[in-house]
């Protein structure tokens, strides 16, 4: 988790050092705008400790230096010029999802399988669960642009949705998130039968959302409610801590990784509980 937040926090820097101009033309948040030198450069290495003191206790192996190899190839392809996939249409979405998600996941479940004694995956599971990765990304970079639409008609920034427009996007984004969706259900049923729970439990947080009473129907605030709720919030909150549980089950090991995701996301977990109780079932 502290590799993913050091490689995801790199890209991050980089995606703001390309486009300083940009955000501060459209007056958008950049890390270097507000922040001074000293502090812009302790952030840089912050990152650059997160992502690689880790594996002096991780797993490092071979495929795992492809895997960071590729991820910070496709950082640079993405950002920078002469290439800069940001504004290639369909290849930028393509180069977002794969380093925003489908690398450093497939990456992690690796370091996973490799600390886990007991625990197998079959490659049909992970070609799944790399399409499902894939489809996650398209759809969030896709989410990205659209609400970033106007910002870069503003400064002619190129990318797929200013190309092909809004209404086009969010049709795509729909349609992705169906698959998405099936492939996801798929995937924890197809997964050993203690994992069924966490089915179980998405189709009861999914019943839980749609019959609440304070969703919006307006079509643009639906958009991002099946984006943020439905999907985002279950996988990057509910899933990991559900995850992590039963893998303590399968190796003791993974308790300490889950008492450390705990102390370590605590304000977030609380924020999230309180948040959610107020905004959907609070009367």
């Amino acid at each position: 988790m502290i590799v993913c937040i050091g490689i995801g926090g790199i890209g991050y820097v980089l995606n703001d050092i390309v486009d300083y101009d940009a955000d501060l033309k459209n007056k958008k948040r950049n890390l270097f705008i507000k922040a001074s030198k000293m502090q812009s450069t302790l952030f840089v290495i912050t990152f650059i400790v997160f992502a690689i003191f880790p594996w002096f206790y991780l797993p490092f192996t071979t495929v795992t230096v492809c895997f960071l190899i590729i991820e910070y190839i496709l950082f640079f392809l993405y950002a920078f010029p002469p290439f800069r996939l940001k504004e290639k249409g369909i290849l930028g979405i393509l180069a977002d999802a794969l380093y925003a998600q489908v690398i450093p996941n497939l990456l992690a479940v690796y370091t996973f399988l490799k600390l886990s004694e007991t625990l197998k995956l079959h490659y049909t599971f992970i070609i799944l669960f790399s399409v499902w990765l894939l489809l996650v990304g398209i759809r969030n970079i896709l989410k990205h642009q659209i609400e970033d639409y106007e910002n870069d008609i503003n400064t002619n920034t190129n990318t797929f949705v200013t190309k092909n427009g809004k209404l086009l996007s969010e049709k795509i984004s729909y349609f992705l998130a169906n698959i998405e969706i099936i492939i996801f259900c798929v995937l924890l049923f197809l997964l050993k039968t203690p994992m069924h729970f966490i089915l179980i439990l998405y189709v009861v947080y999914v019943i839980l959302l749609l019959f609440s009473k304070k969703i919006n129907r307006n079509p643009i605030t639906l958009f991002d409610f099946i984006n943020t709720r439905i999907l985002n919030e279950f996988y990057e909150i509910h899933l990991p801590v559900s995850l992590l549980i039963y893998f303590s089950f399968v190796q003791h090991f993974f308790i300490l990784i889950l008492l450390f995701n705990i102390v370590l996301f605590y304000p977030i977990y609380k924020s999230f509980l309180v948040g959610f109780y107020h905004k959907y079932f609070y009367h």
